[in-house]
């Protein structure tokens, strides 16, 4: 009785070290108890620094083009600023916006993901097409990126039955990371 009322206040690494008689499979069934409660205590801590370094993480993509947009306004600020430099800081503008809208909606759908709200539209797709095309979509910044992109893809279909949006978005967010 006793080792369950200490249970009962949290203290679960108690042991009962007298003999349990007839109560032996209760015994057995209250180590049971512990055991699942050390787990449980170890995959919530777990899951609690998982979810810390999720918001580290996103709080410092987040910044990164924020801070590339504040930059770039008070520059736009000078007014003795060329044309030429005034179109060219406006479009790093709006590639910064874009990705930090980007970066907010993927937080949305990390959101809806972990609620269990995300909805699949899965369709039968080729997925060697698909990878063709976000590569083709993000030609220009592979090639501004001076890295080597390397494909090895089969000539033939990949044929999947997956949601179409949601896959190239990951391939978007691999290729771009």
């Amino acid at each position: 009785l006793s080792t369950t009322e200490e249970m009962a206040r949290g203290i679960t690494d108690v042991e009962y070290v007298a003999e349990a008689g007839i109560f032996h499979e209760l015994n057995s069934a209250l180590v049971g108890v512990q055991e699942g409660f050390h787990t449980a205590v170890q995959e919530e801590v777990k899951s609690q620094k998982m979810k810390t370094e999720l918001i580290t993480n996103v709080s410092h993509d987040l910044k990164t083009p924020l801070t590339a947009i504040i930059t770039y306004v008070d520059l736009l600020k000078n007014e003795e600023l060329s044309l030429e430099d005034r179109r060219s800081y406006v479009d790093i503008l709006d590639r910064k916006s874009i990705r930090l809208k980007t970066l907010i909606e993927d937080l949305f759908e990390i959101s809806k993901a972990t609620s269990g709200e995300l909805k699949l539209d899965k369709v039968d797709l080729d997925l060697v097409q698909l990878i063709r095309e976000v590569q083709l979509e993000l030609e220009e910044e592979i090639m501004s990126s001076g890295i080597t992109f390397k494909m090895n893809l089969p000539e033939e279909k990949a044929m999947v039955h997956l949601d179409a949006q949601k896959t190239g978005r990951i391939f978007e967010n691999l290729t771009m990371n």
